[in-house]
């Protein structure tokens, strides 16, 4: 099945929407619902104000909608800078394949909205090797990870994110760290002059994150673990294989590589940092996931391997989300 996403062809883009539908059968018996907290940030109030009270049928277009739009920009986004030795929509299935993992997952929350703005950052984060004007695209770069932070609070890491990219690609330039940094408090001071025109800043602690050990909560600790082992099995495959790959990239490429390695890392911590998070705020972790694991996908000579991932990714998917729905229906 997965040798069908190994080739790039337009049609293949019916088979990713297909895909899409079968990872996420249940929503046939259990339609996907708006789970935002409004402590998240202003993306949880615009869900629940205007998403929330429509049809369940509206709901779950929105939610194949976004996770098609998401993987298929992704995907195009390896594919134009060269990431991978061939074109492919491995990486576009992949990240399909990872929304349904999770029943927190499968739910249209203010995670899967902000990763829109998360792929268009790291889109920007690639050009900043050779970039002609880097000092616009810092500032970019940093506007952007201001209006995520107040948009969805746990995206606050994304500020690490950016430093160690811009250290990683760039020789050090303290005016570059100062535009990066003048770009993220940018939408904060806007904000706040907002609030004191209008005299409300009594409300600003509500656009700013909350700091605390927080460890969420999960209906079945086994089945958590080993879907998080499986994922993180697939993930090392994928990494062997970028490892080999790596040593004949193109320097640009390689940096773009690190870029996403350090978005790997700095995002695993996400919902244990930031108070009252919840295992959804996760799904911002797929992003620099599943460009991995497509390469394991990918790089095999065998198809063995990579058919045994597919259906161990797929089947899992299906077991976690119906196993939800049947315990939701016991009570």
């Amino acid at each position: 099945m997965f040798a069908t996403f190994r080739e790039r062809s337009p049609i293949t883009v019916i088979w990713l929407f297909f895909l899409s539908i079968a990872v996420h059968s249940h929503f046939f018996f259990d339609p996907p619902v708006v789970a935002a907290a409004e402590e998240d940030g202003l993306i949880s109030l615009f869900l629940n104000k205007y998403v929330a009270g429509l049809h369940p049928t509206f709901i779950m277009g929105i939610f194949l909608l976004l996770v098609l739009v998401q993987a298929l920009r992704i995907n195009f986004l390896f594919n134009d800078q060269r990431m991978f030795s061939k074109p492919s929509f491995l990486t576009a299935m992949t990240y399909i394949l990872l929304t349904g993992m999770f029943e927190e997952w499968s739910n249209v929350t203010p995670a899967l909205v902000i990763n829109l703005l998360v792929i268009w950052l790291y889109s920007m984060c690639t050009r900043m090797y050779g970039a002609q004007n880097p000092k616009s695209l810092l500032f970019n770069i940093g506007l952007v990870i201001g209006v995520c932070i107040i948009l969805y609070h746990p995206s606050t890491l994304l500020v690490l994110v950016a430093m160690f990219a811009l250290l990683i690609v760039r020789p050090f330039n303290i005016t570059e760290w100062i535009v990066l940094l003048m770009g993220v408090v940018s939408p904060f001071y806007f904000l706040f002059s907002f609030l004191y025109l209008t005299d409300r800043l009594q409300r600003l602690e509500q656009y700013v994150p909350e700091w605390q050990l927080n460890l969420p909560g999960v209906q079945s600790p086994l089945m958590f673990a080993i879907t998080i082992g499986v994922i993180i099995i697939c993930l090392l495959i994928g990494i062997y294989y970028w490892q080999i790959a790596s040593r004949r990239m193109l320097i640009h490429i390689r940096k773009n590589w690190a870029v996403l390695t350090v978005m790997l890392l700095v995002m695993i911590p996400l919902p244990f940092v930031i108070k009252n998070a919840a295992l959804d705020s996760l799904l911002l972790w797929i992003i620099p996931v599943s460009p991995f694991i497509a390469k394991g996908f990918l790089s095999p000579k065998r198809r063995t391997l990579p058919g045994i991932m597919f259906w161990v990714l797929f089947l899992l998917g299906l077991f976690n989300t119906w196993e939800a729905l049947k315990n939701y229906n016991s009570f």
